[in-house]
């Protein structure tokens, strides 16, 4: 392993860390309130979008529920992410949770009968962020290969604000973010 990859390897495990520490100390009542309506700049995004990628939310990660019903209720078409042969990720419409099968890594995504599609946003998780856009993923690479295939698709960010790093590294196949969504702001890349 070369120092780059040992010292996101190390980012993500304190990041977790303190995600986890963050979201166990929270009530369920602020658990639901978080993440509810999207923020202004978001909304607007979302209103100029049909097709929106978004996550299905597990354990620490900052909550999708309420967004899902949001996009749902605004006529959007809702796809989630599949990981096809353990390395591309493909986006699957979906209208009902109850269609995400347990799937690559045990994590829930849509089933091979879910269609298809290309999104015109993209929300997506990650473990950690800085200020310049940079995103720490899982470490699959997965979301940045999706991203590198759907330019044209702004790329958001979801996290809790404890899981802002002074800095992430960033390689040549990074993908930097165009907004960050968090419980406390909104950080939006400069024009």
């Amino acid at each position: 392993m070369n120092s780059l990859s040992d010292e996101k390897k190390t980012l993500r495990k304190e990041f977790r860390r303190r995600r986890d520490s963050f979201y166990s100390q929270l009530d369920p009542a602020t658990r639901g309130l978080a993440f509810r309506r999207p923020p202004s700049p978001l909304a607007k995004l979302i209103e100029q979008s049909e097709i929106i990628a978004l996550y299905n939310a597990t354990g620490s990660e900052a909550p999708t529920a309420r967004l899902i019903e949001y996009l749902i209720e605004s006529g959007k078409t809702v796809c989630f992410p599949a990981v096809v042969d353990g390395t591309e990720l493909t986006f699957r419409q979906v209208d009902s949770l109850d269609l995400l099968v347990s799937g690559y890594r045990d994590i829930a995504e849509p089933g091979n009968n879910c269609p298809a599609v290309s999104p015109d946003l993209i929300i997506a998780p990650m473990v950690a962020f800085d200020r310049s856009m940079g995103r720490l993923g899982q470490g699959g690479g997965h979301y940045d290969r999706a991203f590198e295939k759907h330019p044209k698709a702004p790329r958001i960010g979801l996290a809790w604000s404890v899981q802002e790093a002074d800095h992430i590294p960033m390689q040549p196949h990074d993908h930097s973010l165009d907004m960050i969504v968090t419980e406390a702001e909104i950080i939006q890349k400069a024009v």
